[in-house]
């Protein structure tokens, strides 16, 4: 015993005597018999001030419950001053007639080097964290900068692109506008991947309508797709439920990124995006991206998962983007599959953990008799886009036939009609070549040898206002149909053309028609509160491209004020966060003790660009959030999304504000 390096002890539990070895004394710089061995030196001498009382605590309530064993960390005293952690493990021996121990038996090993390294690795960490915090905040306050002017720079590259200009210049504002999108995509990443080495990055769980997210996905990328001359098709298997908890953004982030991807590496003109459930009791989704590119080597393939294995903050390049999406599958407990071969395209998969929704408790399960009854002919000229919306019309249990030529389709109309078995319903995807899908619609209305005309619904990635304005024959369209069409979409659609109304009725709260945007967005009276010119200039020439109607303030006070002597009021407001005198969170307060967020809706307009500030903004009352630079699209989409809702209640209730 006396041979270790570690304290030996001995404790009478009834006498209070205790022997302690050679090197329990040595440890703490004394020599034997220097002391009397007892509980009062120990108390004295050896313990710690700070830790006695805890330590004879914890050794009563062992003894009191009869325990056999004990183990402690605590601080002893060094004979010159200093302190000295050991990690003591004692045994209790020798009963008494009520089971307690009467004597206890240990050993004390010093760990002083151990709890050092611990609080060296300690301050190491709280350094970095504090660290990390000052990046961030640097990080939010840069983005917020940067974006400022980014608002201005895209925001009047998009209105130079309705004035006229030569070829050359033409070319100079479409290089401007890459390198600004490229820019932004930059920033938005350095974001990312603080938040990803901070560890801040926490999901949603909130509810959310699978189709609404596939729905902005194709707006976003309408503009590309027609340049590009590439469509997205979608293939979403019936079992996959419309209706999802979980984090939508976080889920379009992913879907965006790797759409853009196949849509710069497609040659032809297909980008497919398929989803499925996979068995088991979780709700857990697979998303596929497929593109039709070059596709990569094996050894490409291998260098690119071996970059995503070492970690997003690893990543750089073309794979950062995807070490990003990586990072946020993982949160969702899921994981990234990435197939390729040379002249065979890239195949990018991914899975993601959901919970059901309590949205989608309410099932289209009483659909009418009649759907099984109608005729339907699905003409379009992309093989995998026409089999996914006639499998979609499958499940709806319609007679389905298909053609993928325009004329082949008018020969299958005409020799339906001459058999006395028309079709219903034709359903023409927009984009064909040689005849598109508007020409086709003209041709079958107006053939005058048709005795039953088919109702025409229009399948297109654009909306029915823009398409109205490039052809006379859109009027001829009986229902416009946005992508991605669901099973849910077609069925309302469908339903409409038979005159169910008493079904309408029912199902209405749970579907999703298209509007008039045009209309919507013309009727509208904004309020734009911003204190950078360039900006208002940008926001309200986006805004007039839709016939808005705007006013403008330069900050939260001119808002106030604007809203409280309106003689008409406002349909919607434009609310920047960051001005002189009251900012847009005051402002919004404010205005909200006036006008509650159903009558007059308000949406942020920031450069901020962290977590945390659109919840700000909806704690504040505020309707929805835009980052800039602003996006065109979504501030259309994000508008006509709350103005119809401001039609629907000011409908249902008083249009007054509230006392």
């Amino acid at each position: 015993m006396e041979a270790t390096n570690d304290g030996l002890w001995d404790w009478d539990l009834i006498t209070d005597k205790i022997y302690f070895s050679n090197s329990y004394l040595r440890m703490l710089g004394y020599d034997y018999e220097e002391l009397p061995g007892n509980l009062q030196t120990l108390k004295d001498y050896f313990i710690h001030p700070e830790d006695v009382d805890n330590l004879l605590q914890e050794y009563r309530v062992a003894v009191h419950n009869c325990r056999d064993s004990l183990q402690l960390q605590y601080r002893m005293l060094h004979r010159n001053g200093h302190s000295i952690w050991v990690h003591s493990k004692a045994k209790f021996f020798e009963p008494d007639a009520d089971g307690r121990p009467t004597r206890c038996v240990g050993i004390n090993t010093d760990i002083s080097r151990f709890i050092k390294t611990q609080e060296e690795l300690l301050h190491a960490k709280t350094q970095a964290d504090m660290a990390s915090k000052t990046k961030s905040e640097f990080l939010a306050r840069i983005s917020h900068e940067i974006r400022t002017p980014m608002n201005a720079i895209i925001g009047i590259g998009y209105l130079m692109q309705d004035t006229p200009l030569d070829e050359q210049q033409q070319s100079y504002l479409t290089s401007i506008n890459s390198a600004a999108d490229s820019l932004l995509q930059i920033i938005n990443q350095l974001l990312d991947f603080s938040k990803i080495e901070a560890g801040r990055v926490i999901l949603e769980h909130a509810h959310f309508d699978l189709e609404q997210v596939f729905e902005k996905i194709t707006r976003l990328f309408e503009i590309s797709a027609l340049h590009r001359n590439v469509s997205i098709a979608y293939d979403i298997a019936p079992d996959v439920p419309r209706f999802l908890r979980g984090d939508a953004s976080r889920l379009s982030q992913i879907l965006n990124h790797l759409i853009s991807n196949a849509f710069q590496y497609s040659r032809r003109d297909q980008v497919v995006v398929r989803v499925k459930r996979l068995p088991g009791e979780q709700l857990v989704l697979e998303f596929c991206v497929e593109d039709t590119g070059l596709g990569m080597t094996a050894e490409k393939l291998s260098h690119v998962k071996e970059r995503l294995l070492k970690g997003s903050q690893e990543t750089g390049g073309s794979t950062c983007g995807l070490g990003i999406c990586n990072h946020l599958i993982q949160l969702m407990q899921g994981d990234m599959r990435i197939e390729s071969a040379p002249n065979r395209g890239c195949k990018v998969s991914f899975s993601a953990n959901f919970e059901p929704s309590r949205l989608g408790e309410k099932t289209l399960v009483n659909q009418p008799r009649e759907l099984s009854n109608i005729r339907v002919l699905i003409v379009d000229d992309n093989t995998i886009a026409r089999t996914i919306i006639a499998s979609t019309a499958r499940s709806l249990r319609l007679q389905v036939d298909e053609a993928d030529k325009p004329l082949e389709a008018m020969d299958k109309i005409r020799q339906a009609d001459n058999l006395g078995q028309p079709y219903h319903l034709v359903l023409l995807d927009y984009r064909m070549p040689t005849i598109n899908g508007l020409q086709l619609t003209g041709m079958i209305k107006k053939d005058r040898s048709l005795r039953c005309k088919p109702q025409v619904f229009l399948i297109s990635a654009y909306h029915r206002d823009e398409i109205s304005s490039t052809d006379p024959n859109a009027i001829l369209v009986d229902e416009f149909l946005s992508k991605p069409v669901s099973e849910s979409r077609l069925f309302e659609a469908i339903s409409q053309a038979v005159n169910r109304e008493q079904r309408l009725q029912e199902i209405s709260p749970l579907l999703v028609g298209d509007e008039d945007r045009a209309a919507l967005l013309a009727s509208a009276r904004v309020l734009v509160v911003e204190d950078n010119l360039v900006n208002q200039q940008v926001i309200c020439g986006i805004l007039k491209k839709k016939q808005v109607v705007t006013v403008l303030a330069a900050n939260g006070l001119e808002a106030v004020n604007a809203v409280t002597e309106a003689s008409e009021p406002f349909d919607a407001i434009l609310m920047d966060l960051e001005m002189p005198i009251m900012d847009g969170i005051e402002a919004t307060c404010q205005i909200r003790r006036q006008w509650p967020a159903q009558l007059l809706p308000i949406i942020a307009v920031t450069a901020q660009a962290m977590r945390g500030d659109r919840e700000r903004c909806l704690e504040a009352g505020m309707n929805g959030y835009l980052s800039k630079p602003v996006n065109p699209e979504q501030l259309y989409n994000t508008l006509v999304e709350v103005l119809r809702a401001r039609r629907d209640q000011r409908a249902a209730s008083p249009q007054n504000p509230t006392d």
